[in-house]
């Protein structure tokens, strides 16, 4: 018996479905490795900017070089991994951190914050704007993470500004090492 024209209509809509959501676990899986590598320089970098202030310029370049570089890779293994992925991913990965990079750089350089605690807020709030930002087209683990990320900023800004590179440590690395866990799992 032939197919009518509105169950071809169910089916290829199902059909659509389907791609839609194997392409946002994709984009989670592909994600997760980035978050957690990230999240662990996240860690690191605000501890040390709060342990070592006079030596935090030289250990976040030396961290977001890291960063970058892993990223790069990370990239290029997801592609290598996965036959219909993008072969450029890591490159654009990568040159979208080094952007990132020159864009915090040159809005310190404008804008001359005059506290620590401004100087580790506006990375963190440019990362929760891109990711929510991100999570439109990418899914909605990348908006909650943004959102979330923003909140524990904001939070730490006015509530714990003395200890403010100890609360991003904790509560935005956390932010970003449970969000890279929970798109694993996806």
């Amino acid at each position: 018996m032939p197919m009518s024209s509105h169950e071809a209509a169910a089916a290829l809509s199902d059909i659509a479905h389907t791609q839609h959501r194997a392409a946002i676990l994709r984009g989670y899986e592909q994600g997760a490795p980035h978050f957690i590598l990230w999240g662990l320089i996240w860690v690191v970098g605000y501890s040390l900017t709060d342990a070592r202030p006079a030596m935090a310029g030289l250990a976040w370049l030396v961290l977001d070089g890291l960063g970058i570089s892993g990223s790069f890779l990370l990239g290029r293994a997801a592609a290598a991994n996965v036959p219909s992925a993008n072969p450029h991913y890591g490159r654009r990965f990568a040159t979208l951190c080094i952007t990132m990079f020159a864009f915090i750089v040159a809005t310190y350089f404008i804008m001359q914050p005059n506290s620590a605690a401004q100087f580790g807020a506006f990375p963190a709030l440019l990362m929760a704007a891109i990711y929510t930002v991100i999570g439109t087209w990418r899914g909605a683990r990348w908006a909650v993470c943004g959102i979330v990320l923003g909140v524990c900023t904001v939070v730490g800004f006015a509530l714990f500004k003395s200890h403010f590179m100890l609360w991003m440590a904790a509560a935005g690395g956390a932010v970003l090492l449970l969000t890279g866990l929970w798109l694993r799992r996806a």
